[in-house]
């Protein structure tokens, strides 16, 4: 570890090493842009003086180090070295990766980069990601134990952070309804959850989990969790106990407004020794969520339709195939034909596809500037030019009925 964490390699050789080793961290490796202070911090970034009146020495007692960060000081020089060297320090390498080890302080850069600091350890993109043009991190044992020491300080952080949450709720067999709205932010009201509740022996089943949203208005939810509320404090003081499976923490759904859309996996069996016996008149259940806010689902609109085929075929068609006088027959096996150049095969025998593909190259707002008009009366059409440019236009133009 120390021979390669000393070693200044080019990019040719860091990808060698990844091809022998079959190992990787995220795209490249060259230099070391910053090396650690006596501090603990990197002197690229963070002051790391060693003088206890430096009100940036970790060691300040006015400026002490939560156990997160000081988890991730003693294993940043080891991440600038596999994972830095102008790969993901500065994205100098090509093609250009990630980077979430920049300066000034690396710490801030990786904290904020998307999917590497999680709730679920080894969902962390650092542990996932395999072998690149860059070491994995699982290459070196010792180095990967670093790792996810760190990564579980953050996840024990993240945890630690209460999240917004409804209050406690008795459950009864059958159907619930449970208003979602002191869970919610940016001014959200009126997000239901809706299930079946039932016993399958001394174990809590829910099924057919759906999510309402209110009326005009999208509703984003992301990993909601079961908490489990008892009905007196256990040995050691506790008085809940969250879902030890975290059932839905792969659920992020944007749930249209007005609707009721199931709420992904849509049924959860709580086996855990933790949750048995569940009893329905002492127990009660709260749902905390990462997020519960406004949301804006992605309308994919459906493709444009010709209006008239039947007008098409009769009146447009003819010509492209050869016909009208135009001397130019798109068709060709070899061009618009079985070859369908620019996605517009003409020989085929379905109309009211070959009429949706020209009126794919129509520009509704000026027909006659559209690429279909122009291109066979310019210099770059290689099935050959038109002599009579104006009708060829006026084609699509006196004929715009039949596609709009």
């Amino acid at each position: 570890m120390t021979g390669f964490r000393n070693r200044a390699l080019s990019v040719g050789i860091a990808m060698a090493v990844a091809s022998a080793l079959a190992v990787g961290c995220d795209d490249a490796a060259d230099s070391l842009e910053g090396r650690r202070g006596p501090g603990g911090r990197s002197s690229s970034g963070a002051s790391g003086s060693g003088d206890p009146n430096d009100p940036n020495n970790p060691n300040n007692p006015g400026n002490a180090l939560s156990p997160e960060e000081a988890a991730f000081r003693a294993v940043e020089g080891d991440l600038m070295n596999v994972c830095g060297k102008t790969c993901h320090d500065t994205g100098k390498y090509t093609p250009t990766p990630p980077v979430f080890l920049e300066g000034p302080d690396p710490y801030k850069s990786i904290k904020s980069h998307p999917g590497i600091v999680v709730r679920d350890v080894y969902a962390s993109a650092l542990l996932t990601k395999g072998p690149h043009a860059g070491p994995a991190v699982s290459y070196d044992g010792a180095f990967e134990k670093k790792v996810v020491a760190w990564l579980e300080a953050e996840s024990l952080a993240i945890q630690s952070i209460p999240q917004p949450t409804t209050p406690p709720t008795t459950l009864k067999q059958g159907a619930n309804d449970i208003d979602l709205t002191p869970a919610c932010v940016g001014g959200l009201t009126g997000v239901h959850l809706k299930f079946e509740a039932a016993l399958v022996g001394t174990m809590l089943s829910l099924s057919k989990i759906t999510l309402v949203a209110p009326a005009g208005q999208d509703v984003h939810i992301l990993q909601p969790r079961f908490v489990r509320v008892l009905a007196a404090p256990k040995d050691d003081g506790s008085t809940e106990v969250a879902d030890p499976a975290d059932s839905f923490s792969n659920s992020d759904q944007t749930i249209p407004g007005g609707q009721e859309t199931g709420l992904a996996p849509g049924s959860v069996l709580f086996s855990n020794a933790s949750w048995r016996p569940f009893d329905f008149a002492k127990d009660k259940i709260r749902i905390e969520v990462a997020k519960l806010e406004p949301g804006k689902v992605s309308v994919i609109a459906d493709a444009a339709k010709c209006k008239n085929v039947q007008g098409f075929v009769q009146n447009v068609l003819p010509s492209m195939r050869g016909g009208g006088g135009f001397n130019l027959n798109c068709s060709n096996g070899n061009c618009h034909g079985n070859a369908a150049i620019g996605n517009l095969n003409l020989a085929q025998a379905d109309n009211a596809l070959i009429c949706q593909q020209v009126l794919g190259k129509l520009n509704q707002a000026n027909i006659g500037q559209s690429q279909i008009v122009t291109k066979p009366t310019g210099g770059n059409h290689g099935g050959g030019q038109l002599t009579d440019g104006n009708g060829w236009r006026a084609l699509f133009v006196n004929n715009a009925a039949v596609f709009f």
